[in-house]
C-alpha cells in the first residue's frame, strides 16, 4: 500500500468525523468510492492549474456533484479540495478515509490467492477459521487466482502471508537442498 501524505490524512480524518457526526459513513464511503472509480488524474492536475479561475472551478464542481448525484457533505468536500488544489490528492484522501471506515466498522479484509478457481464451500470455510482467529470481525474475502503457485493457497490478511502454496514448498526443498550441498 502506498505511503499516504499527511495533508491527505488530515483531509480524510475530517471528513470521516464530520460523515461519523451527521450518521452517513456508509453513504459518504460509497459516494466517494463511485468518484474515485471515475476519476481521472488528469482531472486533479488540470484544475490544480492557476489558469482556471476560481468560478469555473465552483462550476466544474458543481457539475460533478450534480453528475454523481452527490450529498451536500461530499459536494462540499470536493469543493473544498478543489478549491484548495488539492483534487491531485484525492486517492490518497480516498485511501485513507477507506481505512478509518474499514476500522470503523470493523472489517477485515482478507485476501485469499488459489491457483485455480476454488468451490465456494472452501472459500466459506477458510473465512470461518479466520473469523475464529479474529472474533468480532467483519471479514471480506477478496479471491485472486495466480496459476504460479501450482497449487495450495495463500492468505494475505493486512502485512501477514500465510503461505501454503505448492510453488512455496518446492522454493523451500529446493533451498534445503542446496544448503545440503555447501
Amino acid at each position: 500500500m502506498p505511503k499516504v501524505s499527511v495533508i491527505a490524512k488530515n483531509y480524510a480524518k475530517a471528513l470521516f468525523l464530520e460523515a461519523k457526526k451527521n450518521n452517513s459513513l456508509t453513504q459518504i464511503n460509497k459516494e466517494l468510492h463511485q468518484f474515485r472509480d471515475n476519476f481521472s488524474a488528469n482531472l486533479g492536475h488540470e484544475l490544480k492549474s492557476p489558469v482556471i479561475s476560481k468560478n469555473d472551478i465552483t462550476k466544474i464542481v458543481t457539475e460533478i456533484s450534480n453528475k454523481f448525484n452527490l450529498s451536500k457533505l461530499s459536494s462540499n468536500f470536493i469543493a473544498t479540495i478543489v478549491r484548495n488544489r488539492r483534487l491531485n490528492l484525492f486517492p490518497e484522501i480516498y485511501q485513507e478515509f477507506f481505512q478509518l471506515f474499514k476500522q470503523y466498522q470493523n472489517i477485515l479484509e482478507v485476501e485469499i490467492i488459489f491457483a485455480n478457481q476454488p468451490e465456494n464451500q472452501h472459500i466459506e470455510q477458510l473465512k470461518n477459521l479466520i473469523s475464529k482467529k479474529y472474533p468480532g470481525k467483519n471479514i471480506t474475502v477478496k479471491l485472486t487466482i495466480k496459476e504460479k503457485i501450482i497449487g495450495g493457497l495463500q492468505i494475505k490478511i493486512g502485512s501477514q502471508m500465510i503461505d501454503i502454496s505448492l510453488e512455496n514448498q518446492i522454493e523451500n526443498i529446493k533451498q534445503k537442498c542446496i544448503s545440503a550441498i555447501k
